[in-house]
């Protein structure tokens, strides 16, 4: 037996055990059983969704009988039929692991097949955030670029499956809006917003949600901003401010994105009221109806606190963005346009991610 580092593909796997048979073909020892922490085994379920010519991760075929973890497959390598037989087989047989150092790439794989996910004891919430908000965030972004109904369809699947598991257990989350925290990129403001919103709306009403109500409230914030996808990619990149022609087309997309919900056939007031008030403000110095105080409803409110918030701490060639506090503080001290229930919501909201 021997103790060094070795390496299977990108993957350094140091001090371990290994053993070497007569061929030279290095496994890892063992003896005392495989830990979980850091091996896993690979369901028939999971291996349908990997890549058909190369798998993600290394593989790894347990010998029980002398208790060596055998590699049967290295990142890189082109997969033939014999080698996805030879993995199917053992996957059937709970034979199969991969290697937690892999984890990231092995979740990747998932973020398509989200209730294959939910099904993999493999996987921790906090890695289910992460692939829940990748997942949410294409399917929104294909709904954007093409409003059908199966777009509509495939987003509203994966909302029901994020909404279970909140209700499972509303504390989940903070994980999402940590991992929203991760990437302040101007590509991820949309979904950075929508689950901002959804979070604030839970720690308003814990206690008093059922899933229904909130897979209609989660499509609604996810949907509030579609009115932007119509106007020029162009316009919205350019650093100059806008021109004024240019702000009156952007005050127009609320009422854009109610005509395309409207083909969509979803205009249920959960849906429609954040995407039509999300930039009306408390003072009516908002748009597109210049509504004032109870005029504006929750999720109206809600979506502006969100939307406002993600802008100010979003990267954004037109200013430097702020820091999550100072941009919450911000919204707290603008009580003429912002509802400060929601805002102090936010702020405590943002106090407990960061525990």
């Amino acid at each position: 037996m021997k103790h060094r580092i070795v390496s299977f593909g990108e993957v350094e796997y140091r001090f371990m055990a290994l053993v070497e048979n007569v061929l030279g073909v290095i496994g890892i020892d063992c003896s005392d059983g495989i830990k979980t922490e850091d091996y896993n085994q690979i369901d028939p379920h999971v291996l349908d969704c990997f890549p058909r010519r190369k798998f993600p991760v290394n593989l790894f075929h347990w010998k029980q009988d002398i208790r060596v973890l055998s590699p049967i497959y290295i990142v890189g390598g082109e997969v033939n039929h014999g080698l996805r037989t030879t993995a199917q087989e053992l996957s059937e047989q709970g034979l199969l692991y991969f290697s937690r150092d892999q984890i990231t790439e092995y979740t990747e794989c998932l973020a398509c097949e989200i209730d294959v996910a939910l099904q993999d004891p493999n996987l921790t919430w906090n890695e289910f955030a992460g692939l829940f908000i990748h997942e949410i965030d294409r399917r929104q972004k294909a709904l954007f670029a093409s409003p059908m109904p199966q777009q509509s369809e495939s987003l509203q699947s994966a909302v029901e499956s994020l909404c279970t598991q909140l209700l499972d257990d509303t504390d989940r989350i903070s994980n999402l809006v940590k991992e929203v925290h991760i990437d302040l990129s101007i590509n991820r403001r949309r979904i950075n917003s929508s689950i901002i919103a959804i979070g604030i709306y839970l720690e308003l009403n814990k206690g008093n949600i059922y899933l229904d109500s909130l897979v209609k409230v989660a499509m609604g914030f996810l949907l509030y901003d579609i009115g932007m996808s119509r106007l020029s990619p162009m316009m919205l990149a350019k650093p100059q401010q806008f021109t004024t022609s240019e702000k009156r087309l952007m005050r127009e997309h609320p009422n854009t994105g109610l005509q395309l919900l409207e083909k969509l056939n979803l205009t249920l007031p959960e849906i429609t009221q954040p995407m039509l008030q999300h930039h009306e403000r408390l003072n009516g110095t908002g748009y597109p109806e210049k509504l004032k105080a109870d005029a504006i409803g929750e999720l109206g409110r809600i979506a502006g606190v969100a939307d406002s918030y993600c802008a100010m701490i979003t990267d954004n060639r037109r200013r430097t963005p702020k820091s999550p506090i100072n941009a919450a503080a911000d919204l707290v001290m603008n009580e003429r346009k912002y509802d400060q229930a929601i805002c102090r919501t936010l702020v405590k909201f943002l106090q407990t991610v960061q525990k």
